[in-house]
């Protein structure tokens, strides 16, 4: 049996979700796409309205801002997330080259904190995630791209298995790994080098390099990746120069977050 859940919350994430997915929607449209009676959408969206978690527009409703006063308070409720920004920045100036911090959340990777470098933007990757003009926050698959992958590796096999099962290997591009073997036996090559690659697996034209970050304790925290398109990700740059610079970084910050806890508890 599986674990039991609120219906009602579910219906009301379920409104959340899709009027996120249309970008806007009126009540019929809601009531068609969910297959629920329109007084019974009625009650969830007041709700939603009253504790600012939903707009209306005229007939449409969006997204709150509320949401973004709880996003920013998860992204920065541990200290180790702050201290992750400072060093993403810093290796993206370094590199001249797009660097992204990934967390996995119910299976998926959520973007933590990204920095652009002026030169590094590549509209491919944009445009694959969505419209918006921030990227905080959009999932991805984590078989699909480095960092996913660094995570994936240091995670017990059982958890890797209960996380495909659910989330699948769905297809990004031609070259996304969409046979469980096969990704398999890549965890496996990452977890003997601890560097994770993305041979545009996610975007065409794009490559990426990724590494696990640890908790004092051990555990994932999470995963850095540089990415920028294959025409500078070549030869030794993609696979000796952009990983060595990377462990060099990461290994800094777990250092930092391992002082930062040290300093709670003296």
């Amino acid at each position: 049996m599986g674990k039991q859940t609120a219906k009602t919350t579910e219906r009301s994430l379920s409104i959340i979700d899709t009027i996120q997915r249309l970008g806007g929607a009126t009540r019929n449209e809601l009531a068609t796409e969910l297959d629920m009676a329109k007084s019974a959408i009625h009650v969830h969206l007041h709700t939603l309205i009253n504790h600012g978690y939903l707009v209306k527009e005229g007939e449409v409703y969006h997204i709150g801002l509320r949401f973004l006063n709880r996003g920013e308070y998860a992204r920065s409720r541990k200290k180790a997330y702050v201290l992750v920004e400072d060093i993403v920045s810093e290796l993206s100036n370094h590199i001249d080259e797009e660097v992204e911090f990934i967390v996995e959340n119910n299976g998926r990777g959520i973007l933590v904190h990204e920095s652009f470098h002026p030169d590094s933007q590549f509209n491919s990757k944009k445009d694959n995630r969505n419209e918006s003009s921030t990227s905080a926050g959009i999932y991805y698959y984590l078989h699909s791209v480095a960092t996913g992958k660094a995570i994936l590796a240091e995670y017990p096999k059982n958890r890797v298995g209960e996380i495909l099962d659910e989330r699948g290997l769905p297809t990004q591009t031609e070259k996304t790994i969409t046979d469980r073997d096969e990704l398999l036996r890549d965890l496996e090559k990452i977890r003997e080098c601890g560097i994770a690659f993305a041979d545009e697996e996610y975007v065409d034209g794009l490559r990426e390099v990724g590494r696990r970050v640890k908790n004092p304790d051990g555990s994932v925290l999470g995963a850095i990746a540089v990415i920028g398109p294959t025409y500078r990700f070549t030869s030794e740059r993609y696979t000796d120069e952009i990983p060595e610079l990377l462990v060099e970084y990461v290994t800094e910050l777990e250092e930092e977050i391992e002082n930062t806890y040290l300093d709670d508890y003296l």
